[in-house]
């Protein structure tokens, strides 16, 4: 960007074009270098008590008790099972979830799975009616939940009914394969009571 500048001030006449577009290129490398820098450095933080997710929106915490199994997603595709970008995650209970959700990951969520549901409208495991955003309140243990945070939750009911889990780790987060993964988890928290 300093180079087009210093050329721009002796050069601009014969080739403002050129420069413009080179201008345009640095400042759109710029702020993508930037947003970059502002994202997490790492997705997961995995400790005896539970495990965190760090999103460039927000985080959430869990602890192992809460967790019942890990799987890689798939889907029956006619005779064939086909793997989909997730690694589900089955909840016994979602208090500590709604708890440490922030608010703008759980508005973020949604759309970024978005593709899960259109995935469960094509199997037919899910309506159109119940994959469609819901704004209303969300009844969780006899207290309503408003704002963000009931739009995850009904957004994770509709998947739960569709794929039978509660969390969908995006296999792009994840450092390794996601066989890998789900091993260093499951080893995690089985032995989660030795340290």
């Amino acid at each position: 960007m300093l180079i087009s500048i210093a050329v721009s001030h002796h050069f601009w006449a014969e080739f403002r074009m050129v420069i413009a577009l080179l201008l345009l290129a640095s400042l759109v490398t710029f702020f993508i270098g930037f947003a970059k820098r502002l994202e997490p450095e790492h997705s997961f933080s995995i400790t005896p008590q539970g495990i965190t997710f760090q999103h460039k929106y927000g985080s959430w915490k869990l602890p192992w008790s809460d967790i019942l199994r890990f799987e890689q997603l798939n889907v029956q595709v006619g005779l064939d099972r086909r793997p989909l970008p997730y690694i589900g995650v089955r909840l016994g209970s979602c208090d500590n979830l709604i708890n440490s959700i922030t608010p703008r990951l759980a508005s973020r969520l949604p759309h970024e799975q978005r593709p899960l549901l259109t995935m469960a409208i094509t199997q037919s495991l899910l309506t159109i009616e119940q994959a469609q955003i819901n704004f209303s309140p969300y009844k969780h243990n006899d207290k309503l939940i408003k704002g963000p945070i009931a739009l995850y939750m009904h957004h994770t009911q509709a998947l739960s009914t569709a794929y039978g889990y509660h969390i969908y780790l995006p296999l792009s987060a994840l450092d390794r394969s996601a066989d890998d993964f789900i091993q260093l988890l499951k080893q995690c928290q089985a032995h989660r009571h030795d340290y």
